[in-house]
């Protein structure tokens, strides 16, 4: 920096209660201050406050060791306290974490095709070895992050991997699948909707969103901390790989309502990832510049943004707010349509002729809009005391749900046989 700032800076260190050296030389200063870890953050911050200049930089490196005189003072100040990233670091993380666009496409198609093959041959271990490999966390963190940090040029870089990305992904597992039943690896008569990884990704529910939202708040946590963010990478990609290849499956084996419904899992997952960690961004004290200046903030933030940057950010905003109110609508009518379903099923299995009939589990299909021909697929696992058939419970319980949805669905009724021992 210039000497003429060095008294800023020499101001925030003694604040902080830092030793420190200054080396001049040609009107140029170095000042060099040993800090506990978790005071850098706070350092960064008041000297960035300061404005010293926009010849000023700096380098944060570990040291081997120090002596100070107030050195141990500060370092019980900050004994108890967790290490956050300063905002310059956490950009600096980012953007190191994030993998050349190259490799990133290429790690998502092999990850995605890896997750369809676990998928397919209902292999939970080669379904959790793809989200191992997946480069997902690299940007689905870097949108939200960048949103806070007001960096608009990392915001639309990383929205832009992140569409390219999964239409890739979603075109290498359809043309995998549609591969593997081409050439006689699957039967095309496999009824994919039936196996069991695969069912799971039928529709979101208040389960795999939640898990999406804990998966944005510890991707979050591990960004803006020195905590690693490999298994934290793992927690991200299972929220998005394997609903990935469920699209592209559900296309190659032309079933409309499984299709919509993963692709609504996957939207609703990507929407509670940036949630969880934007609102964890915000709780740990990261605050957007135009945020904390004065004046109405719809003005500071349209002067936040580069005048070449101003369209595509605000299309990418307005299309961001569609996907959002589109998407929750779509999961209010399908989460409405399972309930309808569930209830309906418990209360024809509570009458007297099923008496013998104990409900385990209710698995409808999407069952939300676009409407298509093919009816929704409701799958109900009943265990049963007694050896006694039932041919009509399934269309017993198809004519009530369809009765009470509105909606064309073909019910799927699952026996498990039960002794109790006397």
């Amino acid at each position: 920096m210039s000497e003429e700032h060095e008294s800023e800076v020499a101001s925030v260190l003694d604040d902080e209660g830092a030793d420190y050296t200054a080396l001049s030389e040609d009107g140029t200063t170095h000042v060099f201050a040993p800090v506990p870890t978790p005071a850098v953050g706070d350092v960064l911050d008041a000297i960035e406050e300061r404005d010293v200049g926009s010849d000023a930089y700096s380098v944060v490196t570990r040291a081997e060791f120090a002596e100070t005189p107030r050195l141990p003072d500060l370092q019980e100040r900050y004994s108890s306290t967790v290490r956050t990233l300063s905002s310059q670091e956490l950009r600096g993380k980012i953007r190191e974490m994030q993998w050349p666009y190259q490799i990133y496409y290429v790690g998502t198609l092999l990850s995605v095709i890896a997750a369809a093959a676990g998928l397919l041959a209902d292999l939970p271990a080669l379904v959790i070895g793809s989200m191992i490999i997946a480069p997902q966390v690299s940007s689905a963190l870097a949108v939200p992050a960048g949103t806070i940090l007001g960096d608009w040029e990392m915001v639309t870089s990383s929205l832009r991997n992140q569409v390219l990305g999964l239409a890739l992904g979603i075109a290498g597992a359809a043309l995998f699948a549609v591969l593997l039943r081409q050439f006689g690896f699957v039967s095309p008569r496999m009824a994919v909707t039936n196996l069991e990884l695969l069912g799971l990704r039928a529709s979101p529910t208040l389960l795999s969103t939640i898990g999406a939202i804990v998966a944005g708040i510890v991707g979050a946590f591990g960004y803006t901390t020195e905590q690693s963010t490999s298994l934290i990478g793992v927690m991200v990609a299972a929220a998005i790989v394997p609903a990935v290849a469920a699209v592209g499956i559900g296309i190659a084996w032309s079933v409309p309502v499984f299709t919509y419904g993963a692709f609504l899992l996957l939207a609703v997952n990507l929407l509670a990832i940036n949630i969880g960690a934007t609102c964890t961004l915000v709780a740990m004290g990261y605050l957007p510049k135009w945020w904390q200046r004065d004046g109405p903030h719809l003005r500071e933030f349209r002067r936040s943004l580069p005048s070449k940057d101003r369209v595509t950010v605000y299309a990418m905003l307005g299309l961001l707010l569609v996907a959002a109110a589109g998407t929750g609508a779509l999961t209010g009518l399908n989460i409405a349509f399972a309930q309808d379903v569930e209830r309906e099923t418990e209360e024809t299995l509570s009458q007297p002729a099923y008496d013998s009939l104990t409900l385990i589990d209710v698995q409808p299909a999407y069952g939300g809009p676009p409407e298509t021909d093919e009816p929704v697929e409701v799958t109900v696992a009943v265990s049963r005391t007694a050896n006694e058939s039932y041919p009509d419970i399934a269309a017993t319980l198809e004519r009530g749900i369809e009765r009470r949805t509105g909606q064309d669905v073909k019910v799927v009724v699952e026996f498990t046989g039960t002794r109790t021992a006397k």
